[in-house]
């Protein structure tokens, strides 16, 4: 966990330089001024594969600009919450206090389970939390390479929008678990009133070896990559199905092992959804001022690599090719 948000730390820290080099601010405020003029009435994404063409390809410049602006929307989306926009968000937090109330009983009830069908039902959560961490990465690779090896246009992009959506959920998650200064159930002393499972803020000392609760970094991921897949192939029944399936499952998988609270995982589960809705709905209008010919596809090209540097390890560097 260290490791991955460290690297994305870093990718972040060089995210300003790419987009620089890009010059994308006319880009990001064509997508700013189309989402003002999408949100407020639905955007309807146009999701068939013969719209994932060489116009609409996501490469590196393209990654960099739309993952800065995701950055950008994100931050600011508070700001863009109108009308019945408050009534939702009142009751996913209204859902989220009065899911509060139910944390003792749940961890009460998961600790039953682990106690009466351990190891079998260890073995299988553990699996599924490792899906949702540490193999996660290693799945975007998978797929990824297979849409290269047999020229799925979508499911490329689809990966690299999965992958955007991995990037700004880890920030947004880190940020709130910084914050928030939850224990986990099992760093809980219950032989004390004071290490409880209320919100001891951004300066709780977590126990080492522990970060803060909330939310629950792999639900979020989860989520957010559920998001991407199910919104770019609702087409597909399945799709949606399996992919939110499999991330509820790594989020019960969380309970169970004793390292979340269900409002950890509840609201794990929204800021993964909103993320992953985020970064589809900009790639989209990305595709649709390709389509339309108000941006032009510069010919040069941007790519990440790392090189050895003595005395200082790996270290990122970036590649202009012109062509």
């Amino acid at each position: 966990m260290q490791f991955k948000s460290g690297f994305v730390a870093g990718l972040i820290f060089m995210l300003p330089i790419i987009g620089f080099s890009q010059k994308a601010d006319s880009v990001v405020n064509k997508l700013d001024s189309l989402k003002k003029q999408s949100d407020t009435t639905g955007q309807v994404n146009l999701i068939e594969p013969g719209f994932y063409d060489e116009r609409t390809k996501v490469n590196a410049r393209v990654f960099g600009t739309l993952l800065l602006n995701d950055f950008k929307q994100q931050a600011l989306s508070p700001l863009d919450i109108r009308g019945k926009g408050w009534l939702t968000g009142a009751a996913l937090v209204g859902a989220t206090v009065g899911i509060s109330f139910l944390d003792k009983p749940i961890q009460e009830w998961a600790a039953g389970m682990r106690r009466r069908n351990d190891p079998n039902l260890g073995h299988v959560s553990k699996t599924l939390s490792d899906i949702g961490g540490v193999y996660q990465v290693g799945t975007f690779a998978g797929i990824a390479a297979y849409g290269f090896i047999f020229k799925n246009s979508k499911l490329r992009t689809t990966t690299a929008l999965a992958t955007q959506s991995y990037i700004t959920s880890t920030f947004w998650s880190t940020l709130f678990k910084t914050l928030s200064g939850r224990l986990r159930p099992h760093d809980i002393n219950e032989n004390s009133n004071l290490n409880m499972s209320r919100f001891h803020g951004p300066f709780y000392a977590i126990p080492y070896g522990s970060n803060s609760a909330f939310p629950s970094g792999h639900t979020t991921l989860a989520f957010a990559a559920a998001r991407v897949y199910a919104m770019e192939y609702k087409n597909v029944p399945a799709i949606p199905y399996i992919s939110y399936g499999m991330a509820s499952l790594i989020g019960l998988s969380r309970i169970i092992e004793n390292r979340h609270w269900a409002t950890d995982v509840f609201a794990g589960a929204l800021l993964g959804l909103a993320c992953g809705t985020q970064v589809v709905n900009n790639y989209h209008r990305y595709a649709r001022l390709v389509r339309t010919g108000k941006v032009k596809k510069k010919k040069g090209d941007i790519s990440l690599n790392l090189q050895y540097m003595p005395g200082a390890g790996l270290m990122p560097g970036m590649v202009y090719k012109f062509r």
